[in-house]
Formats: structure tokens, sequence, C-alpha cells
């Protein structure tokens, strides 16, 4: 009598590999957009609290020199200047809006950048009275109730 060996295989066959790699990539469809709004939603963010700190820097000028647009001097003489607002967003571009701040207004815009990933998040805002919008539908106005806020409408 012959006797013959079995031997056990070991290692995956080619259905299990398959299903483990149909698993991971449904997990990967499912997560992939919930992250990039996530970090979508961080990036905004990170743009509303550079607006507030922006809007405080223009609240300290006022408070020093009784103006939003002192001149050279930190002189609110009338002729005034246009103070300077840095920023290091890599997804938007932060200016005054309407112009240069007068002696007593000024109003910032967060325009995201035409070529980033913030692309369609629309345009956000503060003024020298703490009011805050977020053209949120993109179409270059505020005209919801809804975007009179930083708030997803």
């Amino acid at each position: 009598m012959i006797k013959t060996r079995m031997s056990a295989t070991s290692g995956f066959s080619l259905i299990e590999l398959l299903v483990v790699v149909a698993v991971v990539a449904i997990l990967a469809a499912v997560a992939y957009p919930s992250y990039r709004e996530q970090v979508a939603s961080a990036r905004r963010s990170d743009m509303k609290a550079e607006l507030m700190r922006l809007a405080q820097h223009m609240e300290r000028i006022y408070t020093e020199t009784g103006c939003y647009n002192p001149d050279v001097n930190n002189k609110c003489t009338g002729s005034g200047g246009t103070p300077t607002i840095g920023t290091t967003s890599d997804h938007y571009s932060v200016a005054f809006t309407k112009g240069e701040p007068t002696a007593s207004t000024f109003a910032l815009e967060a325009t995201p950048k035409a070529d980033g990933p913030q692309a369609e998040d629309g345009i956000m805002g503060i003024n020298q009275l703490g009011q805050r919008y977020w053209d949120e539908n993109h179409n270059g106005k505020i005209d919801s109730p809804a975007e009179d806020d930083w708030e997803r409408g």
C-alpha cells in the first residue's frame, strides 16, 4: 500500500483575495467623499479664524488711532492709508472689499482661489460691525437669509 501524503496548502485563494479587495474598495468609496468634505470644512474654519484675527487687528488700529485707515504717522487726517493685512492661506485670498477702509468702516473678504480645492466654496466676509456672511451657493451675491452668517444653511 502506497501512502500519499496530502500537503496542506497555506495562503489565500484568489476568491478570498478578490472579496477583500472588493470590501476595501467599497469602504474607500464611502469614506473618501466624507474625508474630502471634512478637509474642506477644516480649511473653511481656518479662514473664519483668520478673518476674525484680521478684524481684531482692524479694531486694534481703530482703538489706537481713532480710525480704520490712519496715515503713515498713525493719525486720522482724512487722507488715510490702507493697513497691511497679512495672511498665509494657501486656499483663499483676503482683501478689503468696496475699496479701502474708511475712517469708520471696513469690510474684509476671503475669496477661494480659483484653481484650488476650495474653489466652489463661495466668498466669506466680515465688517466693522462684526456682521459675517458667506456666499454659500457661490453665485456672487448674498441673497439668502442662510448666507447671513458663516454656518452652513
